[in-house]
């Protein structure tokens, strides 16, 4: 069983209530509206999945309003307009306004239900995609190191580090706001070996050169004297 949710928008009862029968055994959770007023109501309140909505609503284009109302709220969620308008030109503007598909009325129920289950499939996949990518990247401050391609932005600038540089920088991303001495970064960033605080100094030097403002004043990676190094993301 499913438990998305998706919000039916139609001004005509009969209508709502075939979709509802036509969706009921997918488990999909269905809310009605039959205004922009309720529908935004419902909105503020509820995180949806899938839109249906018809155009002709109490004016005759406000499901194109609509739409656009949701596509400032949300880029991706899928929106399919189920309309009685016909028009080649009705449409394409209800394509570009923000929908996904264009069903006209009447329509087959069968074929209603077999969109949106596969409307939602797809949904998923690219938040699933959405997420691993998300995974894949530490955002901290300024600063964004996608694991993938082992690339450092400052505001969405690149930043060109060799191999060990992104090594310490890595490992300073993942531990921010931690104090570690120059053993522990050794150890966690160079392996097994004795350690040499020079190559760990001429290595923080090379970062601040390339992430710091002003890297006799550094704001982000700071020397803690006595006790070693720490990364702070948002600056001092």
């Amino acid at each position: 069983m499913r438990n998305e949710k998706i919000l039916v928008v139609d001004d005509d009862s009969a209508i709502r209530r075939l979709i509802w029968k036509s969706l009921q055994s997918t488990g999909i959770l269905i809310y009605q509206s039959d205004s922009v007023e309720k529908t935004v109501d419902i909105m503020s309140r509820v995180k949806f999945d899938l839109f249906i909505l018809d155009i002709s609503l109490e004016h005759d284009n406000d499901g194109y309003h609509l739409a656009q109302l949701i596509r400032e709220q949300d880029q991706v969620v899928p929106i399919i307009f189920l309309s009685g308008k016909k028009n080649e030109e009705d449409i394409i503007n209800g394509l570009e306004v923000g929908a996904d598909y264009y069903i006209t009325k009447p329509f087959s129920p069968n074929l209603l239900k077999a969109q949106v289950v596969s409307t939602l499939d797809r949904g998923k996949i690219i938040k699933n995609h959405q997420i691993t990518e998300k995974n894949n990247e530490i955002i901290e401050g300024d600063f964004r190191f996608d694991r993938s391609r082992y690339q450092l932005y400052k505001k969405d600038e690149p930043i060109k580090l060799s191999s060990k540089e992104i090594k310490l920088i890595q490992f300073f991303m993942e531990n921010p706001d931690q104090v570690f001495s120059k053993e522990q970064i050794y150890h966690s960033v160079w392996g097994d070996g004795e350690m040499d605080a020079n190559t760990i100094m001429v290595f923080i030097n090379h970062l601040r050169n390339k992430m710091e403002d002003d890297p006799k004043d550094a704001q982000y990676i700071k020397t803690i004297w006595g006790l070693g190094y720490t990364f702070l993301p948002n600056g001092e």
